[in-house]
């Protein structure tokens, strides 16, 4: 894992980080079912490789959530995919555009997400796929922000300065490091 220019050991938070969300499908879960419908209701679900260790690494060190743009799963929806590969024991909130009303390339949501939390904008460290709606926007609204790029694609040019992480299991370790 690394980013375009640090080594893993250089990749460094702001401290103190008091809570980590994580985006749902494609970051914590392999997102690869049936388009149009809902992920509850594939047969078959996977978490991502290191999704298990890497929460299971920061569980009771930080307060760990979830925050999708899954238009068509609930919380209860999202919530039983979870439990059924055994990763609900570890996600105290989740926040998702069938709450909140916005996705999260509106600073709606983040703020919103912020205020159920009650911690500040840059004491919340977001980790998605999407490097627009998990990493650009929320920087811009003051949140922290990893980019979770399994297989290394390049982005446009904004995200040379994004930290890349490209296996779950190796975050632990950048939060652990900004913890207060």
């Amino acid at each position: 894992m690394q980013s375009r220019n640090k080594g893993l050991n250089e990749i460094e938070l702001t401290a103190p980080i008091r809570s980590v969300c994580f985006d749902w499908g494609g970051t914590l879960m392999v997102d690869d079912g049936p388009d149009g419908v809902p992920m509850k209701l594939w047969p078959e679900v996977a978490a991502v490789s290191g999704a298990r260790e890497c929460l299971s690494a920061l569980q009771g060190r930080v307060q760990l959530c979830v925050a999708t743009n899954a238009a068509q799963s609930s919380r209860q929806m999202i919530e039983a995919v979870l439990d059924r590969v055994d990763l609900l024991r570890f996600i105290s909130e989740i926040y998702c555009f069938t709450e909140i009303g916005f996705k999260k390339d509106k600073p709606e949501f983040w703020c919103a997400l912020q205020k159920r939390l009650g911690v500040p904008f840059e004491q919340i460290v977001m980790i998605g796929d999407s490097l627009e709606h998990d990493v650009l926007a929320p920087r811009r609204v003051g949140l922290q922000a990893l980019w979770f790029n399994p297989d290394g694609h390049h982005g446009p040019s904004p995200a040379g300065s994004a930290p890349v992480v490209t296996d779950l299991r190796e975050v632990s370790g950048i939060v652990l490091r900004a913890l207060p």
